[in-house]
């Protein structure tokens, strides 16, 4: 009996974990236009060798030797030069070849120019915008420039992008991971004329994500809003000063609360400068500025200070003033005037925004749409220098915006399309992993393509995408990489490049990634929504299904297996293996032995990958490891437990229940009637 119990009980499991996930239905609405489908493109790296080796109009390299030498006068691109070098000598074997020298040095060899010097001066670059370059080739010279013209800085962005788009357009090198490069052995690399210019699609671009910023991965990435951290709180954000968050830096409470108290928000009928309840409060905008946009006397000391900081920092462009994070705006009567009167809590702050764009008209002057500030005021558009940044927290991770057809897409949709109506900058700060799981598996490659281009119809010229502060996020080098290349051309071919990524990065074991990555991607479109907060349980009956699951474990022993006996590789499938066990421990089944294994399995790999967190700001990995997750199995174990001794317990009782009711009828039938 307590066989056959325990088949039913196994039946009823695997009808729960494999059969449901069948049945359920795909969820409706336009999601993306793009499918990723790895599988579906191919790279071949035989006949890319091919290809360069094909003779035509110069000969970079032939039979490993070259007579080319590299020519580079700016230190701003040295480190770039030197790359370029390196990378071409180990693609040809030329060893002595490409040797940087000044440009009175060359001694009629066949040169490949960078930047600014005496031989580029002919160089027509006036169709170069922004950090964009201009590749052209000349009496067999190969010139490489950005546009020096309005900033030598950017010019010399330019002329660094130049030389990372060189490598990977036309010699078919990769920036796949911060501690790699593919770079092609081809001894012979012939190149044809070559004439253009390549701009990109948004002027200012930031992968903020751990493995990007650590290193000098992000200048290959062509990241140019990754720099260094600054006193002025900027959180390494190139050409900005102050960042976010940042109204209480320009009115410090420790300076103004004890003798101006109004300059705070009036809340529950108390000024308040700390936190309340548990968010910070906000400045009072009625005592800085008017509704009609009048400064008052107070407005001096905004002003003031951003004068400061600006003479500290000259070359930082964008300046924010901005709420602090959260929520709370002020409820004092004329705070009430204005957000009756605008329609929303971002008139005021607007209206002080302009003022200030006004008075430093040669910097960007940035806010934040952000929690009670994303409603866009009526009557009131920005100066043309007021960058409003734009963060769309509560939204889809499925759905474009191009479309709106789920609640949150649609909601970011508007609050994007009402923006640009009134704002020539706008700036997307979006979110790209799950902050309540880093390293569960996050399918949601598909959608950015077409926000992308949204974002190029409505004005935004800026992009921001977080990922995780933390080492180790799922799949973070390839999100990093799709991602990059997209805000540089919103038009890249996301499969083509995924194909070529995850052959060059995976090698044996690419086929097994692709199939993961395409299986994950197919397999959420039956999902209701991908958010940044989502549990796996919420995924039980599409991508982390039991099914699923177990489709990637078998992908991951192939890729192993494939990968062993080559170290690098198999450290590289590993960091995929552990968000396929990571979603394992948490799959919706009773199967405890299976999790377990699992478990131990991922605290081995964890340990070795240096992973930190689990979760965006607790769930360290000590406490994961000791406390949390082993908390977690315990419960798991009780349910088994009790799954199986529930039916043994409730047999009984049915069995005696239904011989009282047989006998209560058959007592009833045999009773005489009257």
């Amino acid at each position: 009996m307590r066989k056959k119990l325990f088949r039913y009980l196994t039946a009823a499991i695997l009808t729960i974990c494999f059969v449901l996930p069948a049945l359920s239905s795909c969820a409706g609405g336009r999601k993306s236009s793009e499918e990723i489908a790895v599988r579906s493109q191919s790279f071949n790296e035989e006949e890319l060798i091919a290809s360069l080796s094909s003779p035509k109009a110069i000969a970079l390299a032939e039979n490993g030797e070259s007579d080319y030498v590299i020519v580079c006068e700016e230190e701003a691109v040295a480190a770039d030069a030197e790359f370029l070098r390196d990378a071409l000598r180990q693609m040809t074997g030329a060893t002595n070849a490409f040797e940087i020298c000044s440009a009175e040095k060359v001694q009629n060899k066949p040169f490949i120019s960078l930047g600014k010097n005496a031989l580029s001066s002919f160089l027509d670059v006036s169709g170069v915008k922004d950090d964009g370059y201009k590749l052209k080739t000349q009496n067999g010279n190969i010139f490489i420039s950005g546009n020096y013209a309005s900033d030598a800085a950017v010019g010399a962005d330019g002329t660094a992008n130049g030389i990372y788009c060189f490598l990977e357009n036309e010699l078919g090198c990769m920036f796949v991971r911060d501690d790699y490069s593919y770079i092609p052995a081809a001894d012979t690399v012939f190149l044809p004329e070559l004439d253009k210019t390549d701009n990109p699609d948004f002027v200012w671009r930031r992968i903020y994500q751990y493995e990007v910023s650590a290193g000098d991965w992000s200048r290959r990435l062509k990241s140019n809003g990754t720099g260094e951290k600054a006193d002025i709180g900027n959180d390494g954000n190139r050409y900005w000063g102050t960042w976010c968050h940042s109204s209480f830096h320009f009115v410090d409470p420790e300076l103004y609360f004890e003798d101006h108290p109004e300059y705070y928000a009036l809340l529950a009928g108390e000024r308040r400068c700390e936190a309340f309840g548990d968010m910070q409060p906000q400045l009072c905008l009625s005592a800085f500025v008017t509704i009609d946009g009048e400064t008052t006397d107070a407005y001096e000391i905004i002003r003031g200070k951003l004068e400061e900081d600006i003479a500290a920092y000259p070359d930082a462009l964008y300046w924010d003033f901005s709420i602090n994070d959260g929520y709370h705006p002020c409820e004092c009567e004329k705070c009430a005037e204005a957000y009756e009167i605008y329609g929303s809590h971002a008139g005021l702050l607007l209206q002080l925004v302009n003022a200030l764009a006004r008075d430093f008209p040669d910097k960007y002057i940035s806010t934040l749409a952000y929690q009670h500030m994303r409603e866009l005021p009526q009557n009131i558009h920005c100066e043309p220098n007021v960058n409003v940044v734009i963060a769309p927290i509560q939204t889809s991770q499925l759905y474009s915006y191009e479309w709106g057809e789920n609640e949150s897409s649609a909601q970011g949709k508007k609050v994007i399309e009402d923006w640009a109506q009134v704002c020539d900058n706008l700036f997307i700060w979006d979110y790209t992993v799950n902050f309540n799981h880093l390293l569960l598996p996050y399918p949601n490659l598909a959608v950015q393509k077409d926000n992308l281009q949204f974002y190029l119809e409505n004005n935004v010229r800026r992009v921001f995408h977080q990922g995780s502060r933390e080492q180790g996020d799922e799949m973070a080098c390839l999100r990093s990489y799709i991602l990059a290349r997209q805000l540089w051309d919103a038009d890249t071919d996301v499969n083509a490049v995924l194909a070529k990524y995850v052959a060059v990065t995976y090698k044996g074991a690419a086929l097994y990634i692709a199939e993961y990555i395409d299986r994950m991607h197919k397999a959420v479109q039956s999902a209701n929504d991908l958010d940044l907060y989502d549990e796996p349980s919420w995924h039980a009956l599409d991508y982390l299904s039991c099914y699923n699951i177990g489709k990637y474990q078998k992908l991951m022993r192939s890729a192993l297996q494939a990968a062993a006996g080559d170290e690098a590789l198999t450290a590289r499938v590993e960091e995929v293996e552990l968000n396929v066990l990571y979603a394992k421990m948490y799959e919706p089944s009773l199967d405890v032995t299976g999790k377990q294994e699992a478990f131990e399995r991922f605290s081995e790999l964890a340990a070795e990958q240096g992973i930190e967190r689990m979760h965006e700001v607790r769930n360290f990995t000590d406490e994961f490891l000791s406390e949390i997750y082993p908390q977690y199995l315990k419960t798991q174990k009780i349910y088994l437990a009790l799954a199986i001794v529930l039916p043994l317990l409730l047999i009984p009782s049915l069995t005696a229940l239904t011989v009282m009711l047989v006998l209560k009828r058959k007592k009833k039938k045999d009773a005489p009637r009257v």
